[in-house]
């Protein structure tokens, strides 16, 4: 089986330059790519691999940055519906502790998450509750105007 986007991009990462709440990232790339495929089933256990560790309690750990890069390239890659909606609840929670900083690390996950704006427009638009709802509340925080446009786009059926 060949490589998605997110695998690429998760094996260019340098983990070990990261930190999550309980010290280095090094190996979160491997529960990264295990999370981005989860199964309904597998769902709880996996969860476990991200709350607590790249973000807790509203706030958010260096490895958030490249954790959200990886969270939108498996948005282009084939998902279930399962892993599509971990991928977004989780972009979420970091999106949400990212801006309650105000501070540049803050400043900077924001703007990557805006940067993928369009994807969670097209992610919306293409999909069905919940799935769309999640990328609606991600949109809401970063890019607010980005939401009322996938809004709009649902209700002229695009």
């Amino acid at each position: 089986m060949s490589a998605t986007l997110a695998d690429t991009v998760i094996q260019s990462i340098d983990w070990s330059a990261y930190e999550l709440l309980g010290g280095p990232a090094d190996g979160f790339g491997d529960q990264l790519a295990a999370f981005i495929t989860v199964d309904a089933d597998n769902y709880k256990k996996r969860w476990k691999t991200m709350e607590n560790h790249v973000f807790a309690q509203d706030d958010i750990y260096s490895a958030a940055e490249p954790t959200i890069r990886v969270l939108l390239a498996a948005l282009l890659d084939p998902r279930g519906r399962s892993a599509r909606i971990g991928i977004l609840d989780l972009l979420f929670l970091i999106t949400q502790a990212a801006s309650y900083r105000e501070d540049e690390f803050g400043a900077r996950c924001l703007q990557l998450v805006r940067e993928g704006s369009w994807l969670l427009i097209r992610e919306a638009l293409a999909s069905a509750p919940p799935v769309s709802d999640a990328c609606l509340e991600v949109l809401d925080i970063c890019a607010p105007e980005c939401a009322d446009i996938a809004r709009l786009g649902a209700l002229v059926d695009v």
